[in-house]
């Protein structure tokens, strides 16, 4: 198998990498939509014929990634292996798909929460793209910036993609078919990309960015200075470690639980199907541009700066959205936010890598990215319980909002590790 990776990347007009960077893509994108960004579609339906409350759905969610974050270190540390990548990302991918199409078929909690909870767990473990933040800046260093960006721009697309065509199918057929629909898509998107899967350029013959070896003395220089690498037993001893691992916590909620809100949310206030629909949307298509700058900013300027601006400025447009009372308010949001909560999305994955470097990066990620991933898992069952019990997201929004402003003094107390 290594052999045909390594002819195909001998043969392609353009470096390997950038197919890894299309896999981390076609995951972000497929597991993102159902599960986030048009969750809410399905959830009303199936709280009116099911009779659930909001936190017993969003439960589902956050039992899978729950699952998922537990198996993480595990899975993780594997994929320091050349051997286990493509294992993880095929199997897992099936499995997720499976698990989609079966949420047609339940009829009890329990089954709920066996197909969404158990069987998405352990597909999130690696089908749902956060693996490939330890795997995708393995293949770069001076383009790093940009490839993260393209890759988790994945999740700006289906949130601007998934709303409308699961709203279509849920109108069309129903939440039941819609859930078996969706399912079918996302293997045949998902599969093919996880068959290209490699741990780092090395393993086929090649070098981080595409340079070759006849550059070693020119391009590959600057790879070497800025390729910087700390093992988990240093990254332990810093307090700067310790910084950023409060910090994404604080902020993990928001990732994975806002999105999901905003269907709801939109309604809620008084705005129809379509136009709660085309808010998301617009968020989506506000976040491409929120990666591409985000990710290009990275590349000039340290980490440590723009997540630091990312945490100053992403809290903000949450005041705006405890205001939405009409179709432009609910625009001007989602697009403020697309190019800050989005933005922000690709910056995440640079922090560990930027910081730590990427030869541990799996192992660094193991350890303290996990507690993160716990408080992300967390997000939308917290939020919706807030709803069930006060009829209103906004003590939830309140809560994100001043965590994105603690995050920041974190960030800028966190200096970079010197070698």
């Amino acid at each position: 198998m290594q052999n045909l990776h390594s002819n195909l990347a001998k043969k392609l007009p353009f470096y390997y990498g950038w197919l890894i960077v299309g896999a981390q893509f076609t995951a972000v994108m497929a597991t993102a939509g159902p599960t986030t960004w048009a969750f809410g579609i399905f959830a009303i339906p199936m709280e009116e014929e099911l009779g659930w409350s909001r936190g017993t759905l969003f439960g589902g969610i956050t039992v899978r990634m729950v699952i998922g974050v537990a198996l993480m270190p595990l899975v993780s540390r594997l994929m320091d292996n050349p051997k286990w990548p493509l294992l993880i990302m095929l199997s897992t991918s099936i499995l997720y798909a499976v698990s989609l199409m079966l949420v047609a078929l339940v009829d009890t909690v329990f089954q709920y929460y066996l197909v969404t909870g158990v069987l998405g767990g352990l597909s999130a473990a690696g089908a749902s793209g956060g693996l490939y933040q330890a795997l995708t800046p393995k293949w770069f260093v001076s383009k790093r910036g940009r490839a993260v960006a393209f890759g988790t721009m994945g999740s700006s697309l289906a949130a601007l993609t998934s709303p409308l065509y699961v709203g279509f199918f849920v109108d069309s057929f129903g939440w039941r078919p819609a859930w078996f629909l969706t399912g079918v898509i996302m293997f045949f998107v998902m599969v093919p990309f996880a068959l290209i899967v490699r741990r780092q350029p090395e393993d086929i013959g090649l070098l981080p960015d595409g340079v070759s070896e006849t550059q070693e003395s020119g391009k590959t220089k600057l790879v070497t200075k800025t390729d910087i690498s700390f093992t988990v037993t240093q990254a332990f001893k810093s307090p700067t470690t310790w910084f950023l691992v409060v910090a994404t916590v604080l902020i993990s909620g928001s990732l994975q639980g806002l999105g999901s809100t905003w269907i709801n949310n939109y309604k809620d206030s008084g705005l129809s199907d379509e136009s709660a629909r085309i808010a998301v949307s617009t968020y989506g298509f506000f976040a491409i541009l929120g990666r591409i700058t985000w990710g290009l900013l990275s590349e000039k300027i340290h980490i440590r700066k723009v997540f630091l601006f990312a945490c100053l400025t992403t809290g903000i447009p949450l005041l705006l959205l405890m205001q939405v009372d009409s179709l432009f308010v609910a625009l001007l949001y989602a697009s403020l936010a697309g190019l800050t909560l989005g933005g922000y999305v690709s910056v995440q994955p640079l922090i560990w890598a930027d910081f730590f470097g990427r030869k541990n990066l799996g192992a660094i990620r193991a350890y303290f990215a996990t507690p993160s991933l716990y408080a992300a898992a967390a997000g939308p069952w917290w939020i919706a319980v807030v709803y069930d019990n006060l009829g209103s997201y906004n003590l939830a929004y309140w809560i994100m909002f001043f965590g994105w402003l603690l995050a920041a003094t974190l960030v800028y107390i966190a200096k970079p590790l010197k070698s």
